[in-house]
Parts: structure tokens; C-alpha cells; sequence
């Protein structure tokens, strides 16, 4: 299942103190399986019978009339919820126990099912052509599925043949996945990554070098341009973004001002039972239909959150949901600082977009999206959190550190993710053209770069070894580009929703309900009259708001208790 989990929110590193949670949450905050699945055994005999279904839909034949391809596709539509039910179950019930072998083994298995579905409708679009759809969509029959038969169009054109497909799964696949094993147990072993930066430099290369080749199988000139495609987003889009952010002030002069001495503030403990009450306050600002759908998500009676207290849990946070299965969230090791409530605020974020996609958008493939758009509405949340601990706080010291807890959340999302997207690009290209083979080409690299949008952090002695210590690099490559647009977005909503709050929430509740009908770009403009292709500007307003927070947060230290 390929889910959003957010994973970044629980690895930010923030300088927050602990809050304890102190008493054991009660047994209520569990999410109700029996809404998946009567029982195991009942999920295990289903997915035998919808296994069986997906792989006859794989094996049909390409629809050759619009009132075939109408049945074909509806057909399609319902494996997809079938699938999503079961992977939702059987990764649930994985995360709650971190030994379940077996459940973990289904939703590997669940969701390579679902890019084999998904991959036959992609080849039967290759195989009618632009001409043929072109006229069928005419029909209105077709106008549900409009937007996925022109995009599995467009993926047609790089997909990879059935013999390369079958070389990348038994060459390429297991080199990746052994890699990203091999990085998570060499982290594991030991934390000096100094004394072992040649070993991470070769899986880091070992796996570029593999990706990029399989790009260009794929007729893209390497790993970050096919990356980009698939995530809805350009080189050019990309280059103009980390162009303008590296031009930005904002940054140092957040640091210059960060660097003053503050006074001592610890944040008050917050159980669950207390967070989430704090969490609801701050979205109240959004209007009822949406402050609801996160009372409804948060309310313990309605078995839809989950806060995982076993060893045996394992210690993450995520959002589940889609289309027929209502949406959920789920928190391991929650330890009562400022960062799990605001990680959970992110994740219920992700929940109510899953909710409201759930309950108005009936075409399955419209509850996918791009990832930096998914991201872009969890991370608001964050943002409305943060700003409201900052404004109802009671003194000088502690609205003083919500405020550079803000900033510091902001600044990571746009410059932190500019400097790991350049530099992950940068590395691709280096292992493309020979530049880059060892650890000490990387330490290089690493420091150039970072000078670029921060000279003061390029001289840091922990800098150069920064590619190997970021998790992303080796188990979830070129995912970091992801964050920097999310971040833009997220501080675009928010300015949006500062300016006009209730114009910017009917637009922004319009759009979570709407799904993923379309380009990306054309969402944006469409709800929220936001350019996605003017990153100037998007980066512009990050500046502003950023440079403005900080002269609040200025005046503050500046000012007495």
C-alpha cells in the first residue's frame, strides 16, 4: 500500500523538550478493525477470492469499444477498493506488531498487485493510442476516467517493455532493496558513520548508478528527470524552485536572529487526552465542516485514532483511508512533546483529506496523488498548530519559543529540503559522469552545495557526512523534493488563509473533496488561485512570511518576560 505515513515529522530534529505523557493512554484510543475485516481469517479468505479477480483483470484483453472500456475500467475501479480494504488491514495490523512477518509479507504483496492493475491500464492506453481514446473520451460515458486514460497516456510513453521489466525485477529490484536493508542495519550497528563513510558510499552509488539505468531505459537522461516526471513535477520547475529559494535572505536572517540568547521555557505536559483538544482549537479557525471532520477523526468513541503503547508497536505515526473504508490514524510511541502532538496534527491532516476524498470522489484512482500535494495539506496543519500555541501563549518566553519552533519547522521544509533535493540530484549526476565514487567526493559535494543556501551551516564539521545520514537517500530515493513543494504550498495556504479565512477554507475544503482529477497545476489554480508554475513567487511568499515571523520573533527577545 503506498501510503503517506509522514515519516518526516517524527525524525525532524527540532530542540523540543519531552513532554511525558506520564498515565497510559486508555484502551479506547484503538482504531476498530472489524470495520475492515470480521476477523483475520475472514481478511485472508476475501483477499484469496480478490487476488484471483485482479489477476484475470491483468490477463484480459484491451477493451475495443467505449462501452467496454466504461465496464473495463469500473471493473478496474472496484479491484482498487477492494485492495486498498485489505492493504489498509493487513498494514495495520504489521505496525501495531513489528514481528508480524505474515502481515507485513501481504502488504508487500497487496501492493504490487496494485501496480500490476494499474500497469495494464497503462498498457492498454499504449495499446488503443492518443487518436483512439481521443475520440472514445467524446463519449460521456468516458468523462469519469478522462483524467486517468490522459495520464496513463503520458506514462505510457516510459514504460519499460516486458522484457526490461522483467530484467530491472530480477537485477535491478533486489540490488535496491538489499542496499536499503544493508543502509538500515549498518545504521543500526553503529553510530560512528565517519569511521564508516566508505561503506555508505558505495550502496549510495551502488544506488544511483542503478537507478539512473534504469531511467534510461525508461528514455529519461537519468534517475532525478524520471523521478520528477513521476511525481508530477519537471526539472525545469525544479531548478527554477532551488534557484530562488538559494536566492532567498530569509534563511540567514531567521539564523541570525535564532542565534540571540533566550530565555528558558519548557512546555507544560500534554497527555493524549489533552493534545487533542489543542489540536482541535487550532484548526477551529477553519470552520465548522473541517474543525468537525477532525473532532470526528479525534473523538475516542469512534475508534479512529490509535496510540500504539506496546513494545511491540512500532514507533511511527501514519493515516489510512480511501475510497469505501473509512480513515483512520495511528501513532507509535507517542511521548507527549511538542513534536508527537504536532506530528499528530500532521497525520490527522492526512486522515481528513483521506475523509473527505473518501466520501465525495467515487473514482478510486482520484484518491492518488502527488505526494508534495498530499504533504503540502499535512503540513498545514502543522502550521495552524504551531501558530496557535504561539498566540494563546501567556508570556514573552514561551510565545517566544512557539515562534522559533514555527520557524524552525518552516525553514527546514523549504531551505533544509532545497539543499537534499540539489544535493541528491547532484549526486546522481556526479555517479552519471564519473565525478562522484567515493565518500570523499561526497563530503565535497555536500559542502558546496550547502554553502549555496547557507555558508554558515557549510562549515558545521557535521555537514560533509550529511548525504549519509539522511535515511531518505537510501531507502526512499529522490523523495526529499517532495517536502521543499509541500513546504511552499503549506506556507501558501497559510498566507492564503491569513489574508482570507474563510474564502481561502471553502476553497481549500473544495479542493480535499475534489481528489486528483487533474494536473496538479490545475487543482491549485482551479480551488485556491495558486500558480504552481510561478515558483518564484511561491518562494517569494515563503520569504516574506518567514522574514515577517521573524522580526515578531526579534522583538520578542528583545523584549523583558
Amino acid at each position: 500500500m503506498k501510503r503517506l505515513a509522514g515519516l518526516l515529522v517524527a525524525t525532524l530534529s527540532l530542540g523540543v523538550a519531552p513532554l511525558l505523557l506520564g498515565v497510559a493512554p486508555a484502551v479506547q484510543y484503538q482504531i476498530d478493525q472489524t470495520r475492515y475485516f470480521a476477523s483475520p481469517a475472514a481478511e485472508v479468505t476475501s483477499r484469496a477470492t480478490l487476488t484471483a479477480k485482479a489477476g484475470a483483470f491483468i490477463a484480459s484483453p484491451t477493451p475495443r469499444s467505449v462501452r467496454a472500456m466504461r465496464l473495463w475500467l469500473d471493473e478496474y475501479n472496484a479491484l482498487l477498493v477492494g485492495l486498498e480494504r485489505h492493504d489498509i488491514y493487513v498494514y495495520l495490523r504489521g505496525e501495531e506488531n513489528d514481528r508480524d512477518i505474515a502481515d507485513a509479507q501481504a502488504d508487500d504483496a497487496l501492493g504490487a498487485l496494485e501496480d500490476r492493475i494499474a500497469a495494464r491500464v497503462v498498457d492498454a492506453a499504449a495499446q488503443l493510442g492518443a487518436a483512439t481514446i481521443g475520440t472514445w473520451m467524446k463519449s460521456s460515458k468516458l468523462v469519469p476516467y478522462r483524467y486517468l486514460l490522459e495520464d496513463s497516456l503520458a506514462s505510457a510513453r516510459h514504460r519499460l517493455g516486458a522484457a526490461q521489466s522483467r530484467a530491472v525485477d530480477v537485477a535491478v529490484t533486489p540490488l535496491l532493496d538489499a542496499a536499503a536493508q544493508s543502509y538500515k542495519r549498518l545504521r543500526k550497528s553503529t553510530d560512528a558513520i565517519a569511521a564508516h563513510q566508505d561503506a555508505y558510499a558505495a550502496l549510495l552509488v551502488s544506488i544511483a548508478a542503478a537507478r539512473n539505468g534504469v531511467a534510461r531505459l525508461r528514455g529519461f537522461s537519468g534517475a532525478a528527470q524520471a523521478s520528477y516526471f513521476d511525481k508530477a513535477l519537471t526539472v525545469d520547475s525544479v531548478e527554477r524552485t532551488l534557484a530562488a529559494v538559494a536566492a532567498s535572505p530569509a534563511h540567514a536572517r531567521y539564523r541570525s536572529v535564532a542565534a540571540a540568547p533566550k530565555a528558558e521555557y519548557s512546555p507544560p505536559p500534554l497527555g493524549i487526552s489533552e493534545a487533542i483538544p489543542v489540536i482541535l482549537a487550532a484548526e477551529r479557525p477553519m470552520g465548522d465542516e473541517y474543525a468537525g471532520a477532525f473532532a470526528a477523526l479525534l473523538d475516542p468513541g469512534n475508534n479512529r485514532l490509535e496510540i500504539c503503547t506496546a513494545e511491540q508497536c512500532d514507533k511511527t505515526g501514519f493515516s489510512l483511508g480511501f475510497l469505501g473504508t473509512e480513515s483512520a490514524v495511528y501513532y507509535g510511541g507517542l511521548d507527549g512533546s511538542v513534536n508527537a502532538v504536532r506530528a499528530l496534527a500532521h497525520e490527522s491532516g492526512h486522515a481528513v483529506h483521506r475523509h473527505f476524498m473518501a466520501h465525495n470522489q467515487p473514482v478510486a484512482a482520484y484518491n492518488r496523488g502527488p505526494a508534495f500535494m498530499f504533504e503540502s495539506f499535512a503540513i498545514f496543519n502543522e502550521l495552524l498548530l504551531l501558530d496557535h500555541l504561539y498566540r494563546t501563549a501567556s508570556s514573552n518566553s514561551e510565545r517566544a519559543y512557539y515562534l522559533d519552533y514555527f520557524l524552525k519547522d518552516v525553514a527546514f521544509q523549504v531551505f533544509g529540503s532545497a539543499e537534499e533535493t540539489e544535493l541528491e540530484s547532484a549526486i546522481y549526476r556526479g555517479v552519471d559522469d564519473g565525478t562522484i565514487r567515493s565518500a570523499a567526493d561526497l563530503n565535497a559535494l555536500t559542502v558546496k552545495i550547502f554553502a549555496r543556501y547557507d555558508p554558515a551551516s557549510a562549515q558545521d564539521p557535521q555537514t560533509p557526512l550529511y548525504w549519509a545520514r539522511d535515511r531518505l537517500f537510501f531507502t526512499d530515493p529522490l523523495y526529499d523534493v517532495n517536502y521543499l513543494y509541500a513546504g511552499l504550498l503549506a506556507l501558501q495556504y497559510f498566507a492564503d488563509f491569513e489574508r482570507d479565512p474563510s474564502g481561502f477554507s471553502r476553497g481549500y475544503v473544495a479542493l480535499l473533496k475534489n481528489g486528483f482529477n487533474d494536473t496538479p497545476a490545475a487543482l491549485e489554480r482551479r480551488f485556491l488561485g495558486i500558480d504552481l508554475n510561478d515558483e518564484p513567487a511561491l518562494v517569494a511568499n515563503a520569504g516574506s512570511l518567514i522574514e515577517k515571523r521573524t522580526e515578531q520573533l526579534q522583538k520578542l527577545l528583545q523584549t523583558p518576560r
